[in-house]
């Protein structure tokens, strides 16, 4: 579509030397690969091509909006973007119609007159084109001129849309080059934060005198925010800690690692489970940002005794298994997660653990994961399966897992999967 077009009748159709130039430029834009020279090359060219004054070039961003992306003068030389004043009302409108706009004289146009910023800068013409795709307009490509010797015309058109739609397609292309290498990246990131994570999360029960245990994690994510841990602490007293950072992937990972140090060093400073909580949650709340908390069970059993001290702060009950497969929840104590309000003192309980029966210690994972038709695994199931097992610290660990990868058919999953499992030998 054009206004105040300098010439009647159909536009020409493109002659062989304009068509020649025309795939010179494109082998010339597609040898490129990288994203700025790209652009930069697309605009000399087409100042170029149609022997313009300056070229601008804007592209979609991922709100949608059309965002400035390189102008170019005759020159080849850059132009600020605050600097570079263009008719935004014909930008808007190319970009939403996806029709090529015409305007032979600006300043003169009836359709365009009222638009001080064209009368301002004194424009006498503009063609403004859209870079259209499968996927929609992607962009807008604008050039002008205000020398008296060059005026656009409908014969321009075919010209400046044949090299639009070249340069569409490269964009498209090169964008999705920029992402698969990006995906790529954080795929190779992401591995190697697994293997990190690997390092510092047990794969198995530490062997530990006078207890027989198990730990399993699945991460919803290449990494997960769930962690957990066992200790050596004086006396031959066991510890062990399974928690839930409320951020996931990396920095949720990076979080439960810090946490897990600080855990350590306060559980042999403190030798007391109350202790250990009150100066962790304030450590927590020190540094945890954006709104970052965690959730985390904390016991020590003595092997000789079967004595268990432990503190809850806002995870999970621990279950315990008695030897015919009943469950029982330790509801108290419990307190608020870890990091939400400095200062809070946690209260520590002290049970036995008895001959036959197996404390098991859980994330939420389990239970929210989702089968077929958004289903959750849900607590029932949870139970029974522990219910049904033989009892065994492995068995337990390995059964729940089992039956919640069945129930999902290894469906992604929203939320990491953790579980402990610890008995008397």
């Amino acid at each position: 579509m054009a206004d105040d077009a300098a010439g009647a009748g159909q536009p020409e159709a493109l002659d062989q030397d304009v068509m020649q130039s025309l795939l010179d430029i494109t082998r010339r834009i597609n040898a490129e690969v990288d994203p700025d020279a790209v652009l930069g090359t697309i605009v000399d060219s087409l100042v170029s091509l149609v022997a313009a004054d300056r070229g601008f070039l804007m592209l979609r961003g991922d709100d949608g909006n059309l965002e400035f992306a390189i102008a170019r003068d005759k020159k080849g030389e850059p132009l600020e973007e605050k600097k570079f004043r263009v008719s935004s009302g014909v930008v808007d409108e190319v970009a939403e119609s996806g029709e090529t706009r015409l305007i032979d004289d600006a300043a003169a146009s009836d359709a365009y007159n009222a638009r001080m910023s064209i009368v301002s800068l004194s424009l006498r013409t503009i063609l403004c084109v859209p870079l259209k795709t499968s996927h929609g307009v992607i962009g807008v490509i604008y050039v002008d001129s205000n020398a008296i010797t060059r005026r656009f015309t409908e014969n321009d058109v075919p010209l400046i849309e044949a090299f639009a739609a070249q340069a569409a397609a490269t964009v498209d292309r090169v964008r999705l080059q920029q992402a698969e290498r990006e995906r790529d990246r954080m795929a190779a990131q992401l591995s190697v934060a697994s293997d990190i994570q690997k390092t510092f999360l047990p794969s198995t029960f530490p062997p530990k005198e006078g207890v027989r245990g198990a730990v399993a994690s699945v991460a919803a994510l290449e990494v997960g925010g769930d962690f957990y841990d066992v200790l050596s602490l004086p006396g031959g007293r066991v510890g062990f800690l399974v928690g839930d950072v409320s951020g996931k992937g990396v920095p949720g990972a990076l979080f439960g690692a810090r946490l897990m140090s600080d855990v350590r060093y306060q559980a042999l400073y403190r030798d007391d489970v109350a202790e250990t909580l009150s100066h962790v949650n304030d450590i927590v709340a020190e540094r945890a940002t954006r709104g970052m908390f965690v959730t985390m069970f904390y016991g020590v059993l003595d092997p000789a005794s079967g004595e268990l001290e432990y503190g809850n702060a806002g995870h999970l009950a621990p279950l315990i298994r008695a030897p015919d497969g009943s469950l029982t929840e330790w509801l108290e104590p419990a307190g608020v997660p870890l990091g939400i309000l400095p200062g809070t003192r946690y209260e520590a309980g002290r049970r036995s653990l008895a001959p036959g029966e197996t404390l098991v210690v859980l994330s939420d994972g389990p239970a929210d994961a989702v089968g077929a038709g958004g289903e959750r695994f849900g607590d029932d199931r949870v139970h029974a399966t522990l219910k049904a097992s033989s009892g065994e610290p492995d068995a337990l660990v390995s059964g729940l897992l089992q039956a919640v990868a069945e129930f999902t058919g290894n469906r992604p999953q929203a939320d990491d999967q953790t579980l402990l499992a610890i008995a008397l030998a």
